[in-house]
């Protein structure tokens, strides 16, 4: 009898462990699923890579995100919104701002450079051909006054043409008209009037003719590019030897319309101004400015545009416009920046920052944020004002757009674009 309750006590401890150890062990095998379904995570662009832990991915490194029961990844709820066509909308943690309505002062800023006044720029040809016997004259950019000697030339036809004239005047001295025609034909070969009388009194031909300088101004040497005798070939050769020498010497060979000297004016200045297509509108001819001359900040002057050119110069996207300036003191350098203003106004409408404006070429565009995403907007613009721009159209005062635009280009963003 108490084998028999024996054996039924152990039955039931038996029963007892066995139903327990089955529980643990279903509780174990569903906490270790949970654990798989909401502890499982992996690389967004490997999904291969799995892990049980958060972490980094051991290919590209990202951070891996969780997947979820139905095998999608944590994060991809939040990427919906970057489906949508990147020519359209970009995302980016960007300061913004609103339009502004305002009355700011606006006007056209342009910078140049002085240069000299073509009007001014004279020469001294050769009226004969001949040589270069003596120089009174040596470095560039010597000041040279009008009647100052500048060399002594021979030439043989010269030489004839005084033998000639010396012959009428002794045996002809009653034909009036064919001894002044002489004379004109002398002084139109270079001979100075005083010349021509020494001649008569003096009765000596002289094969050595000094020229003097017809003009004031700056001298410069012979222009480059005058190819057409033996001695622009020997100046362009020499000129090498040091900018601040002429580029002619004595004994030099010249043929008749060579040119040997330029002498510049600068008693009167040219400013040439660079402006941008966009302010076209607001310059003309006749139009007062204010120069700011570098050096000379502190003394602005007021001038007058004298011509805006009809054409865009080679190799730029500016337009000139020219200015000349009185220079009596010629105090104002050749080659010295200029800053010029003009058209001076005040401007009432809705402003920017030119910041936030993105430059397309033909067109201009904005940020404009909806919903938490920046949509390009384009936008015509106006007057420009230090950092802000004037809006004509495109977006509204209760809009909000990108402080700068800039941060949020890419290669698509701009291919399409909405107008409103």
């Amino acid at each position: 009898m108490k084998s028999v309750i024996l054996k039924i006590l152990m039955f039931l401890c038996c029963s007892l462990v066995l139903g327990c150890t089955g529980k643990k062990e279903a509780t174990g095998h569903k906490n270790h699923a949970e654990h798989e379904e909401r502890h499982i995570y992996t690389c967004p662009m490997h999904p291969e890579i799995v892990r049980y832990a958060p972490g980094n991915c051991p290919i590209c490194g990202m951070v891996l995100v969780e997947k979820l029961k139905d095998g999608t990844k944590a994060a991809d709820r939040s990427l919906d919104i970057l489906l949508k066509p990147t020519n359209q909308y970009v995302i980016s943690q960007v300061k913004t701002t609103h339009p502004v309505e305002k009355v700011i002062p606006t006007s056209v800023m342009a910078l140049g450079r002085i240069t000299y006044d073509p009007r001014l720029i004279n020469t001294v040809s050769a009226r004969v051909s001949g040589r270069i016997e003596k120089l009174y004259v040596r470095s560039q950019y010597q000041v040279i006054s009008k009647g100052q000697k500048l060399m002594d030339i021979y030439s043989k036809d010269l030489e004839v043409e005084q033998r000639n004239f010396l012959f009428i005047w002794k045996n002809d001295a009653d034909n009036i008209s064919l001894i002044q025609a002489s004379e004109q034909k002398l002084m139109l070969l270079g001979l100075a009037v005083e010349q021509v009388e020494k001649l008569k009194t003096s009765g000596e031909i002289s094969g050595t003719i000094t020229i003097y300088s017809p003009y004031s101004g700056h001298l410069h040497g012979v222009a480059q590019g005058t190819d057409n005798s033996q001695m622009g070939n020997e100046v362009m050769a020499s000129s090498a030897t040091t900018a601040s020498e002429l580029p002619i010497r004595e004994g030099m060979y010249f043929p008749k319309g060579q040119t040997i000297f330029n002498i510049y004016n600068t008693q009167r200045v040219l400013a040439l101004l660079d402006v941008f297509p966009e302010a076209q509108g607001s310059v003309k001819a006749g139009q007062k400015i204010t120069l700011e001359i570098d050096g000379r900040k502190d003394q602005p002057m007021e001038a007058i545009i004298d011509f805006v050119e009809p054409a865009i110069r080679e190799n730029k996207k500016i337009i000139t416009v020219r200015v000349y300036i009185s220079n009596p003191g010629e105090d104002i350098q050749i080659g010295t920046l200029v800053k010029a203003r003009f058209n001076d106004k005040k401007t009432m409408g809705l402003f920017v920052p030119s910041s936030s404006i993105v430059n397309l070429g033909l067109n201009s565009v904005v940020f404009v944020k909806l919903d938490g995403l920046f949509r390009t907007r384009r936008v015509e613009t106006g007057d420009k004002s230090g950092d802000w721009t004037a809006i004509i159209s495109g977006i509204k005062s209760n809009d909000v757009v990108a402080t700068n635009g800039q941060m949020l280009m890419d290669s698509e963003g701009f291919i399409k674009m909405e107008s409103k």
